[in-house]
């Protein structure tokens, strides 16, 4: 599945609250994460901050880039399990979305997992957020602004699934 180029802009607003950058600190992280049943972290920026943080999500999206550059160092931490996707920029594979699918179907485990794509991570925030259980917490970044912290509910699973059916092709 192909992003509409037309349609970027459908993906500019923040799915939930947007903590800016200068703002964002353990105490206020930890205090919206601490109530979430799980918790997903996608990028590489978002995830190193969650685990700087003392947070290991229990899953998380990276892709060893920060803004399409490779990171001059790899960035590790405690995961019970990798799985490696491949996802071309400006698409979502239909590998990637039956994954997504997958790992929420199994919610019980207590496993921490970690997805590491080949491509690009960014869209894959979209199908956690079409499919995951309410309560489910989902981090992503904000390019150049901050960390956005999305609580599921029906609401957000409706926005998500209205802009996947209008932006991709």
């Amino acid at each position: 599945m192909i992003l509409d180029p037309t349609k970027l802009d459908l993906l500019k607003e923040p799915f939930g609250t947007l903590i800016r950058d200068n703002e964002v600190t353990i105490d206020l992280v930890t205090e919206i994460l601490k109530k979430a049943p799980k918790v997903i972290a996608v990028g590489d920026t978002t995830t190193e901050k969650l685990v700087g943080f003392g947070f290991i999500p229990d899953i998380s999206v990276t892709d060893c880039m920060e803004k399409r550059v490779i990171k001059a160092s790899k960035f590790e931490y405690p995961v019970d399990k990798t799985i490696h996707l491949d996802n071309k920029p400006g698409e979502l594979s239909e590998q990637v979305v039956l994954e997504v699918k997958k790992l929420i179907l199994a919610n019980a485990y207590d496993s921490k997992i970690r997805i590491i794509i080949k491509g690009e991570e960014d869209l894959v925030a979209l199908p956690f957020l079409m499919y995951s259980p309410n309560d489910w917490v989902i981090c992503y970044g904000q390019p150049n602004e901050g960390l956005v912290i999305v609580q599921v509910t029906e609401d957000s699973k409706k926005k998500a699934m209205l802009i996947f059916n209008k932006a991709f092709i």
